[in-house]
């Protein structure tokens, strides 16, 4: 199994990686008539974004995926660059109302990599936990000093634990994994 491709958001300026969520999804293609097949192994449920945060809306910006029908819709006015066995959209600036919380990160460490699913809040120096409205920014709190005291901890408990369970905790992007 291979470390997944996560989403990114552009937020003040900055690139981060999404490593946590809950409250439900952001966008998938399937709310355009798509259905993701596996990409490749580093993404397995076929699909990745690009968001940007603004103070007031959260857009869909960027989403690259592999149609299991190779039935590439467009999706409002754009028209997908196909690419072998996938296609992205680019230009895009459709509106998010996700409610809940994700947990955006920045400056990964590579000494705590994990080969296998989303990288964990630990193993980064910047990490964020946003809260949203309708796709409007409610809270930040700002969780870095917290995962620099538990620098490596879930890099620790994947190798020493249960294989099982520490797959499944890999491929989680539950936010009280940390």
């Amino acid at each position: 199994m291979t470390a997944q491709i996560s989403d990114t958001f552009i937020f003040k300026g900055k690139q981060y990686s999404v490593i946590g969520m809950n409250g439900g999804d952001l966008a998938s293609p399937e709310q355009f008539g798509m259905k993701p097949e596996m990409l490749h192994t580093a993404c397995y449920r076929g699909f990745y974004a690009t968001y940007k945060l603004t103070r007031d809306t959260l857009y869909l910006k960027e989403l690259t995926l592999r149609e299991k029908n190779d039935n590439y819709l467009p999706i409002g006015e754009i028209e997908p660059l196909k690419s072998g066995y996938q296609a992205t959209y680019k230009g895009l600036s459709i509106v998010v109302p996700f409610t809940g919380k994700i947990r955006l990160a920045k400056d990964f460490i590579n000494e705590f990599y994990i080969h296998m699913g989303y990288q964990k809040p630990t193993a980064f120096k910047t990490v964020l936990d946003i809260t949203l409205k309708g796709g409007r920014v409610v809270e930040i709190k700002d969780r870095s000093q917290e995962m620099e005291e538990k620098r490596g901890a879930f890099k620790k408990h994947y190798e020493s634990g249960n294989m099982i369970q520490s797959i499944n905790e890999a491929f989680s992007l539950d936010m009280d994994l940390e």
